[in-house]
Order: C-alpha cells, then sequence, then structure tokens
C-alpha cells in the first residue's frame, strides 16, 4: 500500500507540474487506472485511496474476473459484440467505441436493460491498419450516424497513441484527436472528455489537451 500511494503522489506531482508548464494549473484531471494484470487486492487498494476515477480494463474475460459495483469501472481496449452483454450497465464508459455495428450491440443491449451507455469515440491517431479506432477525419461523420440511438450517450473521445514513435510524431497524433474533439464538441453540452496518455505518454497528452489520463505501469511498479 505505501509503494501504490508513493507512486500515486508522485504521478500527481508530475501531472501538476505539467499542467502548469502549459498554462492549464488547477484543472481538474481524471486518472483511469489501467488495471491490467493487476490482482482486485491491489485495484481495490488503489480506488480507497478517492484520487482514481475509476478502473479501466482492457479484457472483458478480465473484468469480468475483477468486477465489484463498489468500483467504478471504464472499458479500454477494443470490444468485441459478443463481449457487448457482460459490459453495457456494469461500466461507467465504454472507451472503444469505433464502428457502427457495435453501436448497434450497444445499443440493443441497454435498451433491453433499460440504460443509457455512456461511451467514448476511440479515434486511431496513427491510422495503424492492426488498431481499433475511427481516423479522426471521420469523427464528425461518426457522430451523426450515432444519433439514431437513443440508448448510447456519446461523451468525448478517446486516443491511443502508436508505440515506439517521437515526440514530434507523438504530438502531432494527440493533436489530430484534440482538434477533431474540439471541432465536435461545439454544440453537444455533454461532449467534454479528451481520454489521452498513458504511464509513457501522459506529459506530451497533457499538452495537447486531455483532460482524462489511463496510466498504467507508473502506478503499479
Amino acid at each position: 500500500m505505501d509503494k501504490l500511494i508513493e507512486n500515486l503522489n508522485a504521478f500527481e506531482r508530475q501531472v501538476a507540474e505539467t499542467l502548469e508548464e502549459c498554462g492549464r494549473s488547477g484543472e481538474r484531471i481524471e486518472i483511469v487506472a489501467a488495471g491490467k494484470f493487476r490482482s482486485p487486492e491491489t485495484l481495490s487498494e488503489l480506488y480507497a485511496t478517492g484520487r482514481i476515477s475509476a478502473i479501466g480494463e482492457n479484457r472483458v474475460q478480465e473484468f469480468n474476473e475483477k468486477y465489484t459495483p463498489e468500483m467504478v469501472w471504464d472499458i479500454i481496449g477494443r470490444l468485441q459484440t459478443n463481449k457487448v452483454k457482460y459490459v453495457v450497465g456494469k461500466v461507467r464508459y465504454i472507451q472503444s467505441l469505433d464502428r457502427l455495428n457495435l453501436a448497434e450491440e450497444i445499443e440493443r443491449v441497454a435498451a433491453k436493460r433499460g440504460v443509457v451507455q455512456k461511451c467514448l469515440i476511440e479515434i486511431n491517431t496513427g491510422e495503424e491498419e492492426a488498431k481499433g479506432g475511427i481516423v479522426a477525419g471521420e469523427l464528425d461523420k461518426f457522430l451523426i450516424s450515432l444519433e439514431k440511438y437513443p440508448h448510447i450517450s456519446v461523451c468525448g473521445v478517446m486516443a491511443v497513441a502508436p508505440r515506439g514513435v517521437g515526440e514530434e510524431a507523438l504530438t502531432e497524433c494527440f493533436s489530430k484527436a484534440r482538434d477533431a474533439f474540439e471541432k465536435a464538441k461545439r454544440g453537444r453540452a455533454d461532449f467534454g472528455v479528451l481520454s489521452m496518455g498513458m504511464s509513457e505518454d501522459f506529459r506530451l497528452a497533457l499538452k495537447c489537451g486531455a483532460n482524462m489520463l489511463r496510466p498504467g505501469r507508473i502506478l503499479f511498479e
């Protein structure tokens, strides 16, 4: 527990320093702790600090094994349509909505359960074929196509930057997602989440406007 608190304190200091550097001092930044491969006990200890907005899980199977309603959860990995039934109504955000057949299944399950499921649209900033997410230029069109689903509430954007690229390329990727987000949120009152940045690149993400971070390793190791 002491190590967890020490890591969280250090991370929050770095976040505060970065916000000051880019003229955003005092802004509230949500922390979604990426729980992949972490034990339920460890996640519970971290969540009990009251300083984590949610636990983010990549895989539905792992989410199911760890799930407890006492904590807030997000799905941050790519979601298969046949796994939607396991998460709708249990998670705060599905952060990886990126295709219409997934939206159709979320709508179907949410309607059946009488809930409205909050989602973020995933943007593939590096336009990598092996990754999920839409390209930034398709965001407006995709948002319009989602308006027919009353049981889906789209609350913002999630972006994953490519691995192994330099600072300039990362900045370009995050900026592309931010610009698409800023354009899309005009006239959309509930569209306010820009989820970008993990353990390795959260500083750059903050400098590019992120208001939600998804750190993992930096909190636990």
